[in-house]
């Protein structure tokens, strides 16, 4: 794998973690106390591993975009990733425990 494919392969494996986050962290009933569907640690997890995935994928595409020039599609790729860390740090403080 070469860095530069690295924000593409990022952005492609947030949009499942973010579908799980999103079905996973519904509740089980119309109650809002019965809790999600899947445990915290798991919503924390995915939610963390998401944002630093996302992370990496904004910092190399910026760094290739500086280097190599940057194209429409390596715009898209890494504005992609950074609203998707966005995405996932609000997830992230969604679930923290206060």
């Amino acid at each position: 794998m070469k860095r530069h494919q690295f924000p593409a392969i990022a952005l492609t494996l947030a949009v499942p973690l973010l579908g799980v986050l999103w079905i996973g962290g519904g509740s089980r009933s119309a109650d809002p106390e019965s809790g999600p569907l899947l445990p915290l640690l798991t919503l924390l997890m995915v939610s963390e591993f998401g944002l630093i995935l996302c992370l990496a994928g904004v910092v190399l595409g910026i760094q290739h975009g500086r280097h190599q020039g940057w194209t429409g599609r390596f715009i898209l790729i890494t504005a992609g990733c950074a609203l998707a860390a966005v995405a996932f740090l609000l997830q992230l403080i969604r679930w923290w425990p206060f």
